[in-house]
């Protein structure tokens, strides 16, 4: 059954990072295990967080052995090369490293980090290369359908709407967001891969007779019963977060030619494709890039890439 915690009922606490960067952290704190998982390991348990970055600070470039999506919330900056603003969404797969995190200089950032499973804390580079294990990297970016949706327009939605942000892939990778007006209702998808979150980010629902306000959270996992959406009075807008199936193996990619891999993240450069947002044409050979080039993911030079 999914279970859900509202964001009144985090606790907070705070984390100096390695950098002396100072986080603020609301945990989530989620019971689990959920749809089989054995209840003698808390590693098995959802884990969540709302994490607030200072204007101008850095969380430096590092992996974790649990997958997470992060869903920002408010504010910006930048996460290697990629651009940060409100609801873009942020996917990395186990020990798939990704940095810096750079908060706007004004605002800085503001994030929700969500997990399928507990994680022990970030492993930094390059003091934590060598426990980095040799398995498929995972790394993707979605942007929102459309920006936040201010309280009188959602209050006179007229209609049930579900939008795809990403996905579905085959693993079961995937992100929606719900549009709903005062008590409108919908059921989503059946949760696959590893479960997915359900984030309120405007709005409330009504899940269990308890009203859910904004930014408060729902995990359901892979086999339950998708959770219905019913709106509150105000209406409901929610993202749906679906991890990649735990077990599941990216596509070999031995047999196509002109690829380099990124040691640390695991990013390819397929000249098939090039590098559009570094201004890297399509057809562009690795060795006619620029010798400033990094990896999109995490920043590494060009020099560390290795040929598939």
């Amino acid at each position: 059954m999914v279970e859900a915690i509202s964001f009144s009922g985090t606790r907070a606490w705070t984390k100096e990072l390695p950098n002396t960067t100072v986080v603020l952290a609301r945990e989530f704190d989620f019971v689990g295990p959920f749809n089989g998982r054995d209840p003698n390991i808390s590693e098995e348990k959802p884990q969540a967080f709302r994490v607030e970055q200072p204007p101008g600070s850095i969380v430096e470039p590092h992996f974790h052995i649990a997958a997470e999506f992060q869903l920002i919330a408010s504010g910006g900056g930048r996460l290697g090369r990629h651009k940060l603003g409100p609801l873009s969404i942020h996917y990395s797969g186990a020990y798939t490293p990704y940095g810096p995190i750079v908060a706007d200089e004004a605002e800085g950032v503001i994030y929700y980090t969500l997990r399928p499973r507990r994680d022990p804390g970030a492993l930094f580079l390059p003091d934590s290369k060598e426990k980095l294990k040799p398995v498929p990297k995972r790394f993707f970016m979605a942007d929102p359908d459309k920006p936040e949706i201010d309280a009188e327009t959602l209050r006179s939605w007229d209609s049930p709407n579900l939008s795809v942000l990403y996905g579905p892939e085959g693993d079961g990778a995937a992100a929606w967001r719900v549009t709903l007006g005062p008590k409108q209702r919908i059921t989503p998808p059946k949760p696959a891969g590893d479960g997915y979150y359900v984030v309120v980010i405007g709005g409330s629902w009504i899940c269990s007779d308890n009203i859910l306000p904004k930014w408060s959270l729902a995990f359901a996992a892979q086999g339950e019963g998708a959770p219905e959406l019913l709106a509150g009075d105000d209406g409901l807008d929610a993202m749906i977060l679906q991890f990649p199936n735990k077990l599941a193996t990216i596509k070999d990619s031995a047999e196509a030619g002109g690829m380099h891999e990124c040691p640390l993240c695991g990013y390819v450069y397929d000249q098939k494709e090039g590098d559009p947002g570094a201004g890297i044409k399509a057809g562009t050979v690795f060795t006619d890039i620029p010798e400033d080039w990094t990896c999109p993911n995490c920043d590494a030079p060009k020099s560390d890439f290795e040929a598939i």
